[in-house]
């Protein structure tokens, strides 16, 4: 009987061993694709945005009527400022402690009339009205409509270069990642621009009592302000806002002092705040982009 005769050989050959990844090279890759989601963003969305933005901001310049003002490229046309009276009166609407009527003119004063409860006048009211041949100025509207304006000039000035990065003038692109990097720090400063705009109409800004004491208008209401009585106005979370102060014993009021006030809202305020938390949820989009991809 044949016997077979079988091979109990173990083969030791095994595939070459990976290549150890290098640390360098997946660095590099990491860079690169950073670096092309940059020049993405600059390429697809810089000017679209821009475009966005400058249409909401458009329709603030024409509200606030800074023709004069804003970038020429928005080519806002010129008009004239429209006179509004605004009623001011309690939050609450239950005291009659202070009552104002305020006529404007885009940001400027140019009537004022206040009653204000004051027990030394005759009927216990102190009435009066102040037409000032001086300029008196909102200075929180004015500061508004001087950031926006600034605004409107940058981002102009991003879209014009972005056309040229895009190679409108000789068929090339330069986007570069320093391009990116420009664009970022252009970018930022348009948020603060913008975060202090808003700022100026949601947060009050009132003028000191000495302030007030020596601030021109104050002295032009007929009868004039008694001694021991200040009146002023300012913008607070888009309101026109009234105040008076009168110097009282500390027996009445332990600081010496009793403050009225007065409001109305400013429906075109809310308006301006609606269109630039847009375009500030817009910028603040890029930034976020651009600072992933550097």
């Amino acid at each position: 009987m044949e016997q077979t005769t079988r091979n109990n050989t173990i083969t030791t050959s095994y595939p070459p061993r990976p290549k150890s990844p290098d640390p360098q090279e997946a660095i590099d890759q990491a860079i690169a694709h950073k670096l092309a989601q940059n020049l993405w963003v600059q390429r697809n969305d810089v000017l679209k945005t821009c475009v966005l933005c400058l249409e909401h901001l458009k329709i603030c310049c024409t509200t606030l009527n800074l023709s004069a003002k804003c970038d020429e490229r928005l080519e806002i046309p010129y008009a004239h400022g429209k006179t509004e009276k605004y009623q001011l009166t309690s939050r609450t609407g239950t005291s009659d402690n202070l009552k104002a009527a305020v006529t404007m003119l885009d940001d400027n004063v140019i009537q004022a009339e206040v009653t204000v409860k004051y027990p030394k006048a005759v009927g216990g009211y102190y009435r009066a009205v102040a037409q000032p041949d001086v300029q008196w100025k909102l200075q929180q509207l004015q500061d508004l409509g001087n950031h926006i304006s600034r605004v409107t000039i940058s981002l102009c000035d991003l879209q014009e270069e972005v056309n040229l990065l895009r190679g409108e003038a000789d068929g090339v692109e330069h986007f570069t990642e320093s391009s990116g990097k420009r664009m970022l720090d252009e970018l930022k400063s348009v948020m603060n621009e913008l975060s202090i705009a808003r700022n100026t109409i949601m947060l009050p800004k009132k003028r000191s009592l000495l302030e007030l004491c020596y601030f021109p208008p104050t002295r032009k209401f007929v009868p004039p302000l008694p001694q021991d009585q200040l009146v002023s106005f300012y913008i607070s979370s888009c309101r026109l806002v009234c105040a008076s102060y009168q110097m009282v014993p500390k027996t009445v009021n332990p600081q010496g002092l009793s403050v009225f006030m007065a409001e109305c809202q400013l429906p075109y305020l809310d308006e301006i705040i609606k269109h630039l938390n847009i375009v500030m949820h817009e910028i603040q989009r890029l930034i976020n982009y651009f600072s992933a991809t550097m």
